[in-house]
């Protein structure tokens, strides 16, 4: 038995590691989680109310949803298509009874119209389809929260420096749709 658990123990790191390169291939995404440092600095730039509806493309474990659950909006909707971090998030929404929901389900794919906030952490290329997809399909009004990368030769209502004090800091853009 102690054998088993020994090879087990070896064996997971490596497949683990087989499962991001796969899913990196995919999706050509790679898998990388806002710091939760920085929901505080968006959560004092956008406004939440008991209405509010807030998708989440490319979601991961959810983390971003789960900390805006705290300011109690209608809907927190996350899409994701790694079926392990979407198993992940929902058995935390389960464990914490949380409101969270997250579908493993492509994010091109979906109907993002009742949305008022949409959060968005992706690589520049990926971004660039998702904003067409944003602009052609979202509600008027509707607020885009994204992190990183700007989009070039859009307008953004706010822009939410990371770290001030050093160069290369992270960026927040948040657009009006």
């Amino acid at each position: 038995m102690y054998k088993i658990y020994l090879i087990i123990l070896f064996l997971l790191p490596p497949l683990y590691l087989l499962y991001f390169i796969a899913m990196y291939l995919r999706t050509k995404v790679p898998y990388v989680a806002t710091p939760k440092r920085y929901f505080s600095l968006i959560f004092k730039n956008i406004n939440i109310t008991p209405r509010t509806i807030i998708y989440e493309l490319g979601c991961g474990k959810g983390d971003f949803l789960f900390a805006a659950e705290k300011f109690n909006p209608q809907e927190l909707v996350g899409f994701e298509l790694s079926p392990l971090h979407a198993f992940w998030g929902k058995i935390k929404a389960k464990v914490l009874k949380s409101k969270v929901k997250i579908l493993c389900h492509d994010f091109f794919k979906a109907n993002i119209q009742e949305a008022d906030i949409i959060y968005l952490f992706l690589v520049k290329p990926v971004l660039l389809k998702v904003w067409q997809k944003l602009r052609e399909e979202a509600k008027k009004g509707a607020i885009a929260i994204i992190l990183s990368d700007a989009i070039p030769g859009v307008s953004y209502k706010k822009m939410i420096d990371t770290n001030p004090d050093k160069k290369k800091s992270s960026k927040i853009y948040i657009y009006q749709l």
